[in-house]
């Protein structure tokens, strides 16, 4: 792994992923559709690897969203490459440096609703605590749990920012510090699809961006407010002067949005089953022992002596 001497900029570059084979560096920012990209950018470059599926201790919502683990997804971080290797690909013009945005409040509820409604694996247990569902005749608000979720993020924002799906874009992708030449945004099709083709020009494919995390088809309109809008585009007012987004117009109050008893019983499944999913991920990791703690030392040393090229393995920490 780089030094911090040798690349200043290593702070900053913890999330950029690179396929080499591509050349295409790729800053992921989370309910971005990163997921999509990363598939793509796997499939593309040949090194998605789904023998390692079913090997994963760590716990997942879906299948699909092994793609983010380096074992799987065969990606290799930027901070992994030796200093030369890195000023190549932030400088040479042959590099595709790209990024994607999002509108921040769309985004928002995006991460809201997978981290908090659903408790989704790895949500920071104090903001599903400020975040209790808020009801109304004993069924779950939509509106209601969204604005406390609003609510709770901007008078407590460090309680959520440990969860990078909480981070502002302009946080993660720091374009103010690389030299990117794509940015994307995910509403326009014609942009996303530029970076689709791009994608296929350089490996000599047809492949198309597949979609995952549809959520529960449930818009934004239909549960923010004009203050909800409000607080949310306070906490994101980074991204709106980085990237340019428009604010929004929203009702001043909109009507409740019930959960019928039949969506409210699945949700609770749903979140039941991510505690057992988790539950039984943390008994496979006890259960390694002492002397698989002892050689996943070894591997991280290894794997960082070779900058990732040995030991990236599926039981490596990931994020």
């Amino acid at each position: 792994m780089v030094s911090e001497r040798s690349f200043p900029l290593k702070p900053y570059a913890g999330f950029i992923l690179v396929a080499p084979s591509l050349k295409i560096m790729y800053c992921p920012t989370t309910k971005v559709a990163c997921s999509s990209l990363k598939m793509l950018l796997a499939k593309a470059g040949g090194t998605y690897d789904q023998t390692r599926l079913d090997r994963l201790i760590s716990p997942h919502m879906a299948r699909s969203q092994t793609v983010h683990e380096l074992g799987v997804n065969g990606l290799t971080k930027l901070i992994d490459l030796p200093a030369k290797t890195i000023e190549e690909i932030l400088y040479s013009p042959e590099w595709l440096r790209v990024y994607a945005t999002r509108d921040p409040l769309t985004r928002a509820y995006s991460a809201w609703e997978n981290r908090i409604l659903c408790r989704a694996p790895g949500t920071p247990d104090k903001a599903i605590e400020l975040c209790q569902d808020q009801l109304l005749d004993g069924r779950i608000d939509m509106v209601a749990s969204f604005a406390m979720f609003a609510k709770m993020i901007t008078e407590q924002t460090n309680e959520f920012m440990d969860d990078h799906h909480f981070l502002p874009q302009s946080h993660i992708v720091h374009s103010d510090k690389f030299d990117y030449n794509m940015c994307v945004r995910v509403e326009q099709p014609v942009e996303m699809q530029q970076l689709v083709d791009e994608i296929n020009r350089r490996a000599g494919t047809a492949l198309a961006l597949e979609r995952h995390n549809v959520g529960f088809g449930i818009r934004l309109d239909q549960v923010c407010d004009q203050h909800t809008a409000n607080r949310l585009q306070a906490v994101y007012a980074m991204d709106y002067e980085t990237f340019g987004f428009e604010t929004r117009a929203f009702p001043a109050s909109i009507e409740p949005l019930l959960l019928s008893s039949i969506e409210a019983s699945m949700l609770r499944g749903f979140r039941a089953s991510i505690e057992r999913l988790q539950a039984v991920s943390y008994t496979a990791r006890s259960l390694t022992g002492f002397r698989f703690g002892l050689r996943q030392i070894y591997k991280s040393i290894v794997r960082k002596i070779t900058f990732g090229r040995k030991y990236n393995d599926p039981q490596n920490l990931f994020w």
